[in-house]
């Protein structure tokens, strides 16, 4: 085979590989290096991101990195040994607020079912505490809060006085003890959080986000008003994850957004490289990247000010059966001990079902939080779950299947649970609560902790996600745009010719059903028009014509130009509609805007060389030929070449020996530039590349 067909054969299998690996299935697009957008973090926020760009353009490579083994971020579970069997279950965020619209529609997309949190029965307190209403200064708070847009609150200092230098306990040090019990509440069972240590901003903040008041978050979140998914939020992630490439085990640790693309460097020493780059990832854990150029000092500052402190062990129990309900409570214990070590206790029934009754058939759990007051093992802790829960029940037949816990604060990928704000946070750092922050160009810190909407829950993680998402796909278009507009392109031609030729084969002639008729009649003064449908596209860039009278028989092509048989028009339509001052040059031909036509010429259409008799003696000296015409014809016949557009450059001269052929250095040099950037180029812009060499090469096989 000579050296052009391996030249075809090279281009079109790489063409083809192309193609191939932009189709292919995640397994094989693993073999990537450089991707559209890399995610980091696989929690609610990334995998809601991710899935928003694939779904929106298909065609991009996205790539998610997880440091974990498994998707869900603060979205915990574990397998537990269940009355079904062992089964997934959740031990981390799983209460879904009826107001979560977007976590919501998103369930609903994924094709799971929510319940309503049954209350089967009466709440336990294992010491009560003595409660006392009055006068409520909290209420005050709590309206005005609720009722202030979020982007105020964050923006105009004058709203938020001095919340960002008072802590929760001197904030409560003037509310009454109920009200001082309700604050608590929140931070014990929503933060996790200790209140000298937190910032009263926080509550500010959580309500206006929120649209409500503490207690109207209570209740939405375990007190009498959420939601439940079927099989758990566990169910939510891993179904999100669904056809989302992951490679997990990878912790960033260096990202670089200096350059283009932005670099990825991981604790294992792999290297990614990504035009766009979402960091999805709590915001206590910014720490752990050394992001490259250093963010600006306010953000630095809302990082350093903003995590949590608390020491809380998230834990979950099954059983074989509900028997808190057979006993007539409802699963909801609020335990406390002053002798420790566990010295607060809260649990909440996370069976799902949609009634009492019928709520047995799954898994039945117990879903809790506890404080110690210091360190204990595993099976200590354990232990006193089991006997916390037997004192505030009072029942002996308590005996729970299998128990699971975690410490969000000991988790290094975690650093807490919701993050909560520290005393004297600065105000200029509460402008970066907006959904997300771009550090430099091409790299974007998106979280719960910093979203607009439902501030650190799953709500605001979904909403984070696709805030930054929608942002992200419209800086790929962007930059899409501006690259497609540097591609050459045929001018449109400014005229009022009816005919218009197309010359290129990036636009192939579309030839709808020709329908003439030509019955006509002549006079001196008048004709006849004929009705055609003949329709000739040459590109998006020259509208369709509009139908002229013509016939066939009166085209120049025919040689009856200077006919004067009384049939023929007086004014025959060119490709240019110009009239020619010479009468042995009336053949004019045009065939694109950059090409114009060319200067009169002594030439009839029998010497022309298109007829074969471009080396008969006959001919003259001088011929007009289109441009692109070989120079060397004075040994060859039929040695024409022909260029249409700009788009393909003249090929080499052709050998006498058409076995022995070359391809043009032209193309070897360009083929060997798209080999080497092949790498660092989209799969679509190498596969439009290649297919305009292959045309190249069969445009000069044609020839030869």
């Amino acid at each position: 085979m000579n050296t052009v067909f391996w030249l075809l054969f090279s281009c079109v299998f790489l063409r083809n590989s192309v193609l191939a690996k932009k189709n292919a299935v995640p397994i094989d697009r693993q073999q990537q290096t450089t991707y559209d957008v890399i995610v980091v973090g696989a929690g609610l926020t990334g995998l809601s991101a991710a899935r928003l760009i694939q779904q929106t353009r298909p065609e991009l490579s996205v790539l998610i990195l997880e440091a974990r083994g498994q998707v869900g971020g603060r979205v915990r579970y574990s397998t537990m040994q269940t009355r079904n069997g062992v089964e997934f279950v959740d031990i981390g965020a799983q209460l879904i607020s009826p107001t979560d619209d977007e976590l919501l529609r998103l369930i609903g997309e994924l094709k799971i079912e929510i319940s309503q949190q049954l209350v089967c029965g009466n709440n336990t307190l294992y010491q009560d505490r003595v409660k006392r209403n009055s006068d409520s200064l909290l209420a005050t708070s709590q309206g005005a809060w609720k009722a202030t847009q979020f982007t105020d609150m964050i923006l105009n200092e004058a709203v938020v006085g001095n919340l960002t230098t008072q802590s929760v306990t001197q904030f409560a040090q003037n509310l009454s003890t109920n009200d001082s019990d309700t604050v608590n509440r929140l931070l014990q069972t929503f933060f996790d959080a200790p209140a000298e240590q937190t910032s009263s901003i926080q509550l500010a903040l959580t309500c206006s986000s929120q649209n409500a008041t503490i207690n109207e978050i209570l209740r939405r979140y375990g007190h009498g008003e959420s939601f439940l998914a079927k099989g758990g939020m566990n169910e939510v992630v891993r179904r999100l994850a669904d056809g989302l490439l992951i490679e997990y085990g990878q912790k960033v640790k260096m990202v670089n957004d200096a350059i283009s693309p932005a670099m990825l460097t991981t604790s294992t020493g792999v290297s990614y490289s990504a035009r766009q780059v979402i960091l999805a990832v709590p915001i206590a854990t910014l720490s752990n990247i050394n992001i490259l150029p250093t963010p600006e000092a306010p953000f630095e500052q809302l990082i350093n000010n903003y995590g949590t402190t608390g020491h809380a062990y998230y834990f979950t129990m099954t059983f074989q059966r509900p028997t808190w309900r057979l006993n007539g409570k409802s699963g909801k214990v609020i335990y406390t001990s002053q002798n420790g070590p566990l010295v607060w206790m809260t649990t909440f029934d996370t069976t799902y079902g949609t009634t009492c009754d019928n709520s047995t058939g799954t898994s039945s759990t117990l879903w809790g939080i506890a404080h110690f007051s210091y360190e204990v093992p595993f099976e200590t802790r354990k232990r006193l779950y089991t006997q916390g829960l037997q004192y505030s029940f009072r029942f002996a037949d308590f005996s729970p299947l299998d128990i699971s816990d975690i410490s969000f604060t000991n988790d290094v990928l975690a650093k807490g649970s919701i993050p909560t704000l520290r005393v004297n946070i600065p105000f200029e750092s509460l402008r970066y609560l907006n959904d997300f922050h771009t550090i430099y160009q091409n790299v974007h810190i998106s979280t719960a902790d910093i979203a607009s909407v439902s501030l650190g829950t799953m709500n605001g993680a979904v909403h984070a996600g696709q805030m930054v998402a929608a942002y992200t796909l419209a800086m790929l278009t962007s930059a899409d745009v501006t690259s497609n507009n540097n591609l050459l392109r045929d001018q449109p031609l400014e005229s009022t010719t009816p005919f218009v030729y197309r010359t290129t084969s990036h636009y192939p002639p579309e030839i709808f059903e020709e329908k003439i008729d030509i019955q006509q009649t002549y006079s001196d003064q008048q004709s006849q028009e004929q009705s055609s449908t003949f329709k000739y596209e040459t590109s998006s860039h020259y509208p369709p014509t509009t139908s002229i009278p013509t016939t066939t028989i009166q085209h120049f092509s025919f040689g009856n130009l200077n006919s004067s048989d009384s049939e023929v028009l007086a004014v025959v339509q060119h490709d240019q509609q110009q009239q020619s001052q010479n009468n042995n040059t009336n053949f004019e031909y045009s065939t694109s805007s950059v090409m114009p036509p060319a200067e009169p010429i002594e030439t009839t259409t029998y010497i022309h060389f298109s007829n074969g008799n471009l080396g008969s003696s006959s001919a003259p000296a001088n011929i007009q030929r289109d441009p692109g015409v070989l120079e060397n014809t004075s040994n060859n016949l039929g040695d024409f070449a022909y260029s249409t557009s700009t788009h393909y450059p003249l090929a080499a001269a052709p050998s006498s020996d058409p076995q022995n052929a070359t391809p043009s250095s032209q193309i070897v040099a360009e083929l060997r530039q798209v080999s080497e950037n092949a790498q660092n180029t989209t799969a679509l812009d190498l596969a439009q590349h290649l297919t305009s060499l292959v045309h190249t090469i069969l445009s000069g096989l044609r020839l030869q």
